[in-house]
């Protein structure tokens, strides 16, 4: 959008995940896995082709699962929040962390700008089951596409006027 203002250089970064928090993270996935629920989008919502490859998640947020709720949030936020800040030179106040999205043979997610006014958001590779890297096309600030691939442990940092945090899983 018009509106956005840049914070960084180039408007994504791949890192390493911290150790503990990507532990914390993995040890929640494994623990809850097989509860995880089908998501459910609306019928004109098109950033996933989910008619086709259905996504899953396993909600931090839930607390039915063994370990969610506001003290994983923290933890995940508190580990993440200096890497963020430091990247984007802004003290940041975490707005969004809702789980682990699993995303399934042939998912898309579609290119798309968050709302406003957010500042910058991660995604963090939990697991997959693929004989390949999972890639991720991100556009940097002069509207180039690059594909980043990723494997169990990578964090991808990338400006997308949120301040969100996506743990993703692919099979």
């Amino acid at each position: 959008p018009a509106t956005q203002y840049n914070y960084t250089e180039i408007g994504f970064k791949k890192i390493k995940a911290p150790q503990l928090v990507f532990d914390l993270i993995r040890e929640f996935y494994e623990t809850n896995k097989a509860n995880k629920h089908v998501e459910q989008w609306g019928r004109a919502y098109t950033y996933t082709n989910n008619w086709v490859s259905p996504t899953y998640m396993v909600s931090v947020e839930d607390s039915g699962l063994r370990g969610a709720g506001s003290l994983i949030k923290s933890k995940i936020w508190e580990g993440i929040r200096p890497i963020i800040e430091e990247w984007t030179g802004h003290k940041l106040k975490p707005t969004s962390l809702y789980g682990i999205r699993e995303y399934t043979t042939g998912a898309i997610l579609s290119t798309h700008v968050d709302r406003i006014p957010l500042v910058s958001s991660c995604i963090i590779n939990v697991a997959q089951d693929l004989d390949e890297p999972w890639p991720l096309e991100v556009y940097d600030h002069a509207g180039m596409a690059h594909n980043v691939t990723m494997e169990p442990g990578d964090l991808v940092l990338y400006e997308v006027q949120s301040s969100s945090l996506l743990l993703a899983l692919s099979f």
